[in-house]
């Protein structure tokens, strides 16, 4: 004995329950019940055209000084812990703190933290539709009843804050999503809309996505406020094979979103790439001009062939050709992907990213070749 207490610990008195394991009587385990329910998505991007119009990249490729800066990155060596260098960056780009930025691997990943750390099982998230089919895989993951909010096309799918705002209180949601630019419609949604949504509607955490708003014509970013506003340096830097995206939010939620991240979550290269890509300004400035002509010239197209396309102001266009499949096969006929709407939930619709420049005047022939194509026999 030292001072009274023994030098080793002494063993714990046996409690009434030890005597039983604990696993005995109980089933091993199952995934949560829900999760088995959350179907695979259709995605741009997949690749097997020559000319991938699909998954609405920057019309000019990555900066040269993105692809030399990956190129530089070791690949030997485990990348920043926690992504220090690109948090600074986009802090920066984005004008706010550091403690509000989070990085990820893609706008993906970054949504399904968000749904993780703030939804319970369920909860109602509620979806601004047409949207993208993320949203709504990462609340389910969470165990949340999804619910949407259908923007109309008679309305040029401009949202309404009211009718979002009523939709929200009436299903009691704790968690709205949203884009602006809104995809796959293109179709702007101010700041000022923002806004007044938060103000209808107080006691809901809206996500706000701005993937394509560095390629879209204006509009200042809402970062900086109480909603968690995500951004895709996928879309916007063109660094589709990296998977890099940042977060900006409260500082109390940045740190949640981190607590659900796994170390290096960001590898080298695309943390690299990315800073590389926010440092070259002229080649940003440049891919968003270019994506407004190259905008205006497929509509104009798209309008003189008789095809209704909606108000878009993003890097693409998105048009009503009917036939979806039909038109899309025949574009794929001319090595040329673009995206169907059908999972969007707008049947006969399909979304056109804006082509390199150097290959405008090959995309335009292919859309009239494409329209004018008759419509594949069915079988049976």
């Amino acid at each position: 004995m030292c001072c009274g207490r023994s030098a080793s610990p002494e063993p714990l008195p046996a409690c009434a329950c030890s005597a039983v394991p604990r696993s005995r009587g109980r089933s091993v385990p199952e995934p949560h019940p829900w999760l088995g329910r959350i179907a695979d998505l259709p995605h741009g991007g997949d690749g097997g055209a020559d000319l991938d119009l699909s998954a609405s990249l920057a019309p000019l490729g990555p900066s040269p000084a993105a692809v030399a800066a990956a190129h530089r990155a070791p690949i030997d060596a485990y990348p920043e812990r926690a992504c220090g260098s690109l948090v600074a960056a986009a802090a920066g780009d984005m004008g706010v703190d550091e403690s509000r930025v989070v990085a990820g691997a893609g706008a993906s990943d970054l949504l399904l933290r968000v749904c993780l750390a703030h939804l319970r099982p369920g909860d109602v998230a509620l979806l601004v539709a047409p949207c993208f089919g993320e949203y709504g895989r990462a609340a389910a993951a969470a165990g949340a009843r999804v619910v949407r909010c259908w923007c109309r096309e008679a309305d040029g799918f401009r949202l309404d804050p009211a009718t979002v705002a009523e939709a929200a209180c009436r299903h009691d949601a704790v968690l709205g999503m949203i884009a602006r630019p809104a995809s796959p419609t293109g179709v702007d949604v101010p700041a000022a809309v923002i806004a007044e949504l938060r103000a209808a509607a107080p006691g809901i955490l809206w996500v706000v996505d701005e993937a394509f708003l560095g390629l879209a014509d204006g509009g200042a970013s809402v970062a900086g406020g109480d909603a968690v506003v995500v951004r895709s340096l996928t879309k916007e830097l063109a660094l589709a094979g990296l998977r890099v995206a940042v977060a900006d939010a409260t500082p109390a939620r940045a740190r949640a979103l981190r607590a659900l991240a796994p170390p290096w979550c960001v590898s080298a290269p695309a943390i690299a790439a990315a800073r590389a890509g926010l440092a070259d300004r002229a080649h940003r400035q440049a891919a968003r001009e270019a994506a407004r002509r190259e905008r205006e010239a497929l509509t104009g197209r798209l309008t003189a062939l008789g095809i209704a396309t909606t108000d878009a102001v993003a890097n693409f266009v998105c048009a009503r050709v009917g036939d979806s499949a039909g038109f899309a096969s025949a574009m794929r006929q001319r090595s040329i992907a673009v995206r169907r709407c059908e999972d969007f939930g707008m049947p006969g619709w399909v979304r056109i990213a804006v082509p390199p420049p150097a290959r405008r005047a090959e995309v335009l022939g292919a859309l009239a070749g494409a329209l004018a194509a008759p419509a594949p026999a069915r079988v049976g």
